[in-house]
């Protein structure tokens, strides 16, 4: 089933909420161009700039029309910067709006236009009075290619520091219970534990910290997952892994912490769609692409580029944390245990500015050359890669402190969203936070919000990742087993990668 979202900055939004919201109560309305951002099932649309009317563009009286020459002008600013163009308007009500026939009338003609000239929809969007959003995607009808079909959005976001969610009702209920969830509730009170029961996390990499991340979430009432792993678990896993077990040696781990999260679920109603797939493979670069927030919980440099270049480009902030373990010459005592905590994307400072890799290694590792037992022989391999060894107490911590994270950004309590980069350090037992800025050169500065129209693909080829897979299938007992086993992987696959032509 298609879903659709919008995603505003702050810094658009204020501007147009600046304009649309007029002291004299009466209605108004704008243009804008929008960049698409496509994941698996979720095609969405970033606001990237406003084309306010000029002088005798538009006629406010009490409702509002444009003039023909608007509406071309903002065609040609579409088309000359190769985007979308969203049409969007206020009603004199709060809350997420509806549309009355003038608008449908409005929108249906000029849907085709739209389309004809940009080869994108029609985006439209409503203004409440209280600053809250609705927004609709007008699609060619597949059985009638002249006619179009609103499609309305889950949601519409807004992100700066904290991100802030507006929901469709009628399209994503909230779904948690009072009961179960009855300490979690009195924290911070219904209307929010409704909102983030209908959050979509997606989880990238479900080891020790992933692991643990997605049951302290399914406890607190996340609804809506995406894991995204292509690791099998192993005995070296079981004693850092939450919820895995002996009899889970040689599973895959989302299909694993995927039942996990089905019985520690407090939600009443749970999705949970696992992809095992690495984030730097298609497949799992799309499936990130469905979410509203990402927890990042790998260790390696190309999967840490992969995500923060989502961040940036589309939009989708994350949540990211490491473990450093430093032990003395001969491996026999601990020297010493750090981990950072950040959230990273729009306003915030990258994962590559906060030394969390090196694009080097990134490349190294895209080309297989990190993984080439002859090119790592007699390197200092804590010159190209941070040592990983980790211990569960480590972990837990990791993982506790990224959700905290994570309910900043969207709770925002006291009005705090960003609480910066926290370091903990084990050994004398202190927490630092530290607030830096991207470099003024920084790559991923020039490509905020601009989406599915950067033209680079970051994934590729994952060597690692798919032999995983081959060793998973071939690892089933019997033939007549494994046939119906690959079938059955098939099928799955295919969920997770419907590269769907929406457009």
């Amino acid at each position: 089933m298609k879903q659709f979202t919008v995603t505003i900055t702050d810094n658009v939004n204020q501007q147009l909420l600046d304009h649309l919201l007029r002291e004299d109560g009466q209605e108004d309305l704008c243009f804008a161009i929008y960049a698409p951002s496509n994941g698996n099932i979720r095609s969405g649309a970033i606001v990237a700039e406003l084309i306010l009317p000029l002088e005798g563009d538009r006629v406010v009286h009490g409702n509002v029309g444009f003039m023909p020459a608007y509406f071309e002008r903002a065609l040609q600013v579409a088309r000359k910067k190769k985007a979308g163009l969203a049409f969007l308007h206020s009603h004199p009500v709060p809350g997420w709006q509806g549309m009355s026939q003038d608008d449908i009338v409005a929108e249906t003609r000029m849907a085709p236009t739209v389309m004809g000239a940009t080869d994108l929809p029609l985006l439209g969007l409503t203004a409440g009075t209280d600053g809250a959003w609705s927004a609709r995607f007008w699609l060619k009808d597949q059985a009638q290619k002249r006619k179009f079909e609103r499609y309305w959005c889950q949601s519409v976001k807004v992100l700066g520091k904290g991100l802030s969610i507006t929901f469709n009702d009628a399209l994503l209920k909230p779904t948690f219970d009072k009961e179960k969830q009855l300490r979690t509730i009195s924290a911070w009170g219904s209307a929010t534990q409704e909102d983030l029961s209908r959050l979509k996390i997606g989880i990238v990499g479900l080891g020790s910290v992933g692991s643990i991340v997605a049951e302290i979430l399914a406890r607190t009432g996340i609804s809506n997952f995406v894991l995204i792993d292509f690791d099998l678990v192993e005995e070296k896993n079981l004693d850092r892994l939450t919820n895995v077990f002996k009899d889970h040696i040689g599973r895959q781990k989302v299909e694993v912490i995927r039942e996990a999260i089905l019985r520690s679920a407090t939600a009443p109603r749970v999705t949970v769609e696992a992809c095992p797939y690495s984030i730097c493979e298609k497949e799992g670069y799309y499936a990130a692409l469905d979410c509203d927030i990402l927890f990042s919980c790998v260790d390696r440099p190309w999967p840490r580029q992969v995500i923060n270049f989502i961040a940036y480009a589309h939009l989708v902030p994350v949540i990211d944390g490491g473990i450093l373990v430093r032990t003395n010459r001969n491996n026999t005592a601990l020297a010493g245990a750090d981990w950072k905590v950040q959230t990273v994307g729009y306003k915030r400072p990258c994962l590559e500015c906060l030394g969390q890799y090196k694009a080097e290694n990134a490349t190294l590792e895209q080309s297989g050359m990190l993984d080439d037992p002859s090119y790592l022989k007699g390197l200092d391999k804590a010159s190209f890669i941070n040592a990983h060894e980790n211990v569960f107490a480590f972990s837990s911590n990791l993982a506790s402190l990224e959700v905290l994270q994570m309910l900043s950004l969207f709770t925002q309590p006291s009005g705090i969203a960003d609480v910066g980069q926290q370091m903990h350090h084990f050994v004398i037992g202190r927490m630092n936070v530290i607030t830096n800025n991207c470099h003024e050169n920084c790559f991923f500065l020039s490509i905020v919000g601009k989406g599915d129209s950067t033209g680079i693909e970051v994934y590729g080829e994952h060597k690692v990742a798919e032999e995983t897979r081959k060793r998973f299938i071939n690892s089933i007992a019997s033939p007549k087993e494994s046939v119906g086993f690959i079938n059955k992987i098939k099928e799955s696959l295919r969920r997770f990668f419907r590269n769907v032509e929406l457009y």
